[in-house]
């Protein structure tokens, strides 16, 4: 005797049921990252102008190569005072989201990253456009531009990412970019 087969119908529900229990549970075992950004197909490339120094970072986007942080905080220390500090991890997503979004393959050329209390002092006391709390004291920002691409271009490329704050500075050639709260000047 052969068994009752169960009618199309039911069976496409107990599928899509059944498929929508599945595509539930893969989400659950991972974060949905609404940042989600695309692996470079590229190294960041770093030359530090007032060090000389080159850097640079096979893959932006994996936060455990604890031994490349720390090549990466000794490269982005304090130049003038040689104190080196954390850097946040963030910024060089922001760096790689910013040549894949332009098509770049220039290097970065630093003029800062962090800033040490007495530096920020002694640049404050010089000009008055150096913040009290610069999120340089803390490794959450960095002064650069791109060879290739324009600076007003790598700051409006910047804005557009809204990944945290952004100033142009076109005298001096260079734009910041932090990972604090969104804000342009």
């Amino acid at each position: 005797m052969i068994p009752p087969q169960p009618d199309a119908q039911l069976c496409r529900r107990r599928f899509i049921a059944t498929a929508a229990k599945l595509t539930l549970c893969a989400g659950l075992a991972r974060p949905l990252n609404l940042h989600a950004v695309p692996v470079p197909s590229h190294k960041l490339k770093f030359y530090h102008i007032h060090t000389r120094e080159k850097f640079e970072l096979s893959d932006p986007f994996l936060d455990a190569q604890e031994d490349r942080k720390q090549d990466l905080d000794s490269f982005l220390r304090d130049f003038r005072t040689g104190e080196v500090h954390p850097i946040d991890f963030r910024l060089m997503k922001v760096l790689a989201n910013i040549q894949e979004k332009t098509g770049s393959n220039g290097t970065y050329e630093v003029i800062g990253g962090y800033r040490s209390g007495a530096t920020n002092e002694q640049l404050r006391a010089n000009s008055n456009g150096v913040a009290l709390k610069s999120l340089h004291l803390v490794g959450q920002a960095i002064d650069l531009r791109l060879t290739d691409l324009p600076t007003r271009d790598l700051r409006d490329v910047a804005i557009s990412l809204r990944a945290g704050g952004v100033g142009y500075y076109p005298d001096s050639n260079f734009v910041h970019i932090d990972t604090g709260r969104i804000r342009y000047w």
